[in-house]
């Protein structure tokens, strides 16, 4: 009965933070969907870290359990608050409720929808009509090349991302200092790492960060193998430091996934690469365990192995600074790229999807 209960429970949680962070992707304004990206991933930081506390004046599962299910509660009532996204509902043409939504929307903010806006997006709608008859399924990003290549990489990314972050949390007991301490300052150190994916990827973009932040990770993994068993607080600052970078690669991935997919299968493909992601945790703690049957230096070596490979696989990724969000397949699989309208010449070219 536990192991089935929490099931549901992973189950629940799961599709709570794939489902709601591509939601709040689609429902502000391109000017701010970076911020909002990374802003709501702080709720996982300040999780952390308040765990400790939890933990701390908890410390029979029973009691620490129940806190943690009481704290969904406030999640029902988000129910008549939250709306819609506007882009799903622009893409499934249901434009009638669209219209009631933004107009709505405008009233809060002291605006008004005018006419010819919800003629452009009838018009919009109209143009994409045949394309989006039906929904889009995560078979039909696996037919198109450049969408499946994107996912494949992005898969093993994630799985190698989540795997690290999973160690480096995980060795936090394995650490030298009071364990309660260590725990504090891990889930510390992800807040500072926010500013600078931020800043980051508005000046350099996702990629070259991404790609930076897990090569970090990964040197930082190496660098821990040559450090002696008589100092310790020396591997405990390396482990923070990987932890520092890793936690914001983990961070800048929902970021960057949900742009480089379109919007019917935003949510699918983010969700696929969260599911395979699992099995990044799920190894976690038995390559840990690796090391303790085999060799201590077994564990950071694979982890910088991974860490190096991944990073270099990102570079494959598309560039997606200074884009929108791309709606139908076509624009995902065109994303970035110089298209070409005749397929004769290079003349009536076009840089796909770009902001206004």
């Amino acid at each position: 009965m536990f192991i089935t209960l929490r099931f549901f429970q992973a189950f629940g949680r799961a599709g709570i933070t794939t489902t709601g962070y591509v939601l709040i992707r689609e429902i502000v304004g391109s000017e701010h969907q970076t911020m909002m990206g990374l802003a709501i991933q702080g709720g996982w930081s300040i999780g952390f870290v308040t765990l400790v506390g939890v933990a701390w004046f908890f410390r029979n599962w029973f009691w620490l359990q129940l806190v943690i299910a009481v704290s969904f509660i406030p999640i029902v009532f988000a129910f008549g608050i939250i709306s819609e996204s506007p882009r799903w509902l622009l893409t499934r043409g249901k434009t009638t409720k669209l219209e009631r939504l933004l107009t709505k929307a405008a009233a809060i903010n002291g605006r008004k929808v005018k006419d010819d806006e919800i003629k452009g997006f009838t018009l919009l709608n109209n143009k994409r009509e045949n394309e989006n008859k039906h929904s889009a399924t995560l078979l039909e990003v696996l037919r198109m090349p450049k969408m499946r290549k994107r996912l494949l990489i992005m898969i093993y990314v994630w799985i190698v991302n989540v795997s690290l972050y999973y160690a480096f949390s995980y060795n936090i007991s394995d650490l030298a200092g009071n364990i309660y301490l260590n725990f504090f300052i891990a889930g510390l150190v992800e807040f500072p790492c926010y500013v600078m994916v931020y800043w980051g990827i508005k000046w350099w973009g996702r990629r070259p960060i991404l790609v930076s932040l897990m090569l970090m990770g990964g040197l930082s993994s190496a660098a821990i193998l040559p450090i002696p068993a008589d100092m310790p607080w020396l591997s405990t600052t390396l482990g923070l430091v990987g932890k520092f970078f890793v936690s914001g690669s983990f961070r800048l991935l929902y970021l960057y996934t949900a742009e480089i997919f379109p919007t019917g299968v935003r949510n699918v493909t983010l969700g696929s690469c969260s599911m395979c992601a699992r099995l990044g945790s799920i190894l976690a703690p038995f390559i840990r365990e690796l090391g303790k049957a085999t060799h201590s230096a077994v564990p950071n070596s694979l982890y910088a192995f991974l860490a190096l490979t991944s990073g270099l696989l990102a570079l494959l990724l598309p560039e997606t600074r200074g884009l929108d969000l791309p709606d139908t397949l076509q624009e995902g699989e065109n994303l970035g790229e110089i298209t070409n309208d005749s397929g004769k010449d290079d003349t009536n070219v076009e840089v796909v999807p770009l902001k206004g």
